[in-house]
């Protein structure tokens, strides 16, 4: 009788007969997930020294500056460290980014084959189209995943493994602590799918945008109009977006339009509106349901810019984010939290890994989880400013508790719904999981658990591969409540 043929229906559940699983690869370090932070990781191991693999489902690396086409990072090139200033230094010199202001917007195209490139360099393997099913433990030790593809059900060990999965998917099937969405109810941030429209007389709108100050976003680092230096982004449009929202034009959750990662030459614009509330990206009917409704309404959204935004009547769709983006799900607790009044404070740590820059402020949330976004109510969003500052990253926050052998890389690190807005963005995330996969491959050849390493030792390796670390001076431990 066949394995298959064994598989029994009881009682409204099937009953699984046991199998053997084929262990196809033991590495140093196994990376799951190989989104923007699973870029980050799997280079900071193997750049290590370490035998690295990473798996992802896509038939690319990049997640939300790919597959989501999420093509902005709110940090000046000059704010950046280790391997993201990396990747943003050579998709400028390759034509594929603009690297003269505030933001840094790209071609997620270039990404996508940079992103290769770099992992053939660095002799990662790399298997896509392929699902991380279950992690593989040996007490509360993780020795592997599970994975699926093709090729059916594979075993792959590994002395580290790295959670770059955005939604712990790993970390948490291992029994390690987390929270999913806002503390208080679970509620989390909407999900969206972006478009990039082809055409566009960028030069036009701007003009218009000139001459109509008063529709659109106060804070000049989210609406910039420098056709000098190629760096365009543009959100407001108050006045037009209302009116088609009152005629029954638009959905209500849109209260303004945002274009971004803009190509003023070769006229091409992403449109970051849809906003999908009250779905949890962790439900697979939640991610189908968030995706139809994020197209129904993107195409109404290009029917308006089409017919009432100087510069687009000519414009089409070249194409749109093959996957929702998902802003925030799970979030592992490790032995630090991280928390928004210790980074508005500056906060330093024994313990930090890494220093980030953005461009932020006190309470700035762009994608409240209530909704209302842009709306002539969110005095945040309309008339509120942000500035270039910093927060730093304890090690703390990249090891869950109660699981060892694993490290956390990207937007599921140890952080409060707060904290989130500022460490959840792709440039943290690629940097997280640089320091992630750093720390994978030191605790593979110490033969270590992650959670046990010597800090110091850590911290100089990741200065010598050209993290900025912070202050490691500092004296700030705040643990978890």
């Amino acid at each position: 009788m066949s394995e298959q043929a064994a598989i029994k229906l009881e009682a409204g559940k099937v009953i699984e007969p046991a199998r053997a699983t084929p262990v196809v690869r033991e590495v140093d370090v196994l990376v799951c997930g190989g989104g923007v932070s699973g870029v980050g990781a799997a280079i900071g191991a193997a750049r290590s020294g370490a035998k690295t693999m990473v798996i992802e489902r896509n038939a690319f690396l990049g997640g939300a500056a790919t597959a989501v086409i999420m093509n902005t990072w709110n940090v000046p090139l000059a704010k950046m460290t280790g391997v993201a200033k990396e990747i943003a230094e050579k998709l400028t010199e390759r034509g594929a980014g603009v690297a003269s202001g505030p933001t840094f917007p790209f071609d997620p195209e270039a990404f996508k084959e940079l992103a290769m490139e770099l992992m053939n360099n660095e002799s990662v393997e790399i298997l896509t189209y392929t699902w991380v099913v279950e992690p593989i433990m040996d007490g509360n030790r993780i020795k592997g995943v599970i994975v699926q593809n093709k090729s059916g059900r594979q075993a792959i060990l590994a002395k580290t493994v790295v959670d770059c999965t955005g939604d712990a998917d790993i970390a948490s099937a291992a029994g390690a602590e987390f929270v999913k969405g806002r503390e208080k109810d679970e509620k989390m941030r909407p999900m969206s799918v972006l478009f990039r429209l082809g055409g566009v007389d960028v030069k036009r709108a701007v003009e218009f945008c000139k001459k109509n100050p008063a529709n659109f976003t106060a804070d000049p680092n989210f609406h910039i109009l420098d056709l000098d230096s190629g760096l365009v982004r543009m959100s407001g449009f108050f006045d037009i977006v209302d009116k088609a929202r009152a005629n029954g034009e638009l959905a209500d959750e849109i209260h303004y339009i945002r274009f971004e990662g803009i190509s003023v030459d070769r006229g091409i614009v992403t449109v970051n509106n849809s906003r999908v509330y009250n779905v949890d990206g962790t439900n697979a009917w939640d991610l189908t349901r968030a995706d139809l409704e994020a197209r129904r309404q993107n195409r109404q959204l290009y029917a308006v810019i089409k017919n009432n935004i100087p510069g687009f009547e000519n414009s089409f769709v070249m194409d749109s984010s093959p996957t929702v983006g998902v802003r925030e799900t799970r979030r592992v607790r490790g032995p630090h939290l991280l928390q928004q009044e210790d980074m508005m404070a500056l906060a330093t740590y024994p313990d930090s890994v890494a220093r980030i820059w953005r461009h932020m402020a006190a309470g700035r949330d762009w994608h409240k989880a209530d909704g209302g976004e842009g709306a002539a109510t969110d005095e945040v969003y309309r008339t509120g400013t942000t500035h270039l500052t910093w927060f730093e990253i304890p090690f703390g926050v990249l090891v869950p508790n109660k699981v060892e052998g694993m490290t956390i890389g990207g937007r599921a690190l140890s952080a409060t719904h707060d904290a989130d807005m500022w460490s959840r963005a792709q440039y943290c995330c690629l940097v997280t999981g640089q320091v992630a996969g750093a720390a994978a491959a030191l605790a593979a050849e110490r033969g270590e658990s992650p959670s046990h390493l010597d800090i110091r030792l850590l911290q100089q390796r990741l200065a010598s591969a050209g993290i900025d670390v912070g202050d490691t001076s500092g004296t700030s431990k705040k643990a978890i409540a």
